[in-house]
């Protein structure tokens, strides 16, 4: 029969833990947990085996903390992949899409102000309107339209369109 030196065993449960330390520093999508916990188990067993005095007990512990340090392991990977698909709330990634109210007239060349996500930014049209007539001056937003945020331009300038329809009350107009 094959003896197994307590040495060993309490190597694997050291390289265990190293391991389950190592999973934080690290993207492995909890592979090196998953061998942490193996190799800590094998570890206890290894001690088991060895006739360590009170290796059960031993055995017994690490098989609490390699369950508990899985659990929460995958726990926490669990809500991570529920949150892969959701939409960015903060930043300026978090505005993109936001619907503002115009405090004072946008245009493609000139700059205005809009109220969004609960402050005043300085914004620009994104383009032109297509039906926007050549010897017209500059397409214009009014004040109190609804528009949204499509991008982002030089320094903390906002990207807007209107999204209100043309010929249903608001709409771009020319100025004057």
């Amino acid at each position: 029969m094959l003896v197994i030196p307590p040495t060993i065993g309490v190597i694997l449960i050291l390289v265990g833990i190293v391991l389950f330390i190592a999973d934080l520093h690290v993207i492995s999508h909890g592979l090196l947990t998953v061998g942490g916990i193996v190799t800590l188990i094998a570890g206890g067993l290894v001690l088991f085996g060895a006739g360590v005095p009170y290796s059960g007990v031993l055995l017994g512990a690490l098989v609490v903390v390699a369950m508990l340090m899985g659990g929460v392991l995958f726990g926490i990977l669990g809500s991570l992949r529920s949150l892969r698909g959701s939409r960015v709330l903060t930043g300026k990634e978090g505005m993109l899409g936001e619907v503002g109210t115009v405090r004072s007239p946008v245009g493609v060349n000139s700059s205005g102000w809009v109220f969004v996500h609960g402050e005043l930014w300085r914004a620009v049209l994104a383009f032109a309107p297509e039906e926007n007539d050549p010897q017209d001056s500059e397409p214009m937003i009014g004040m109190g339209r609804k528009v949204r945020v499509v991008g982002f331009g030089e320094g903390e300038v906002v990207q807007v369109v209107s999204i209100e329809l043309p010929g249903r009350g608001r709409h771009l107009e020319g100025p004057g």
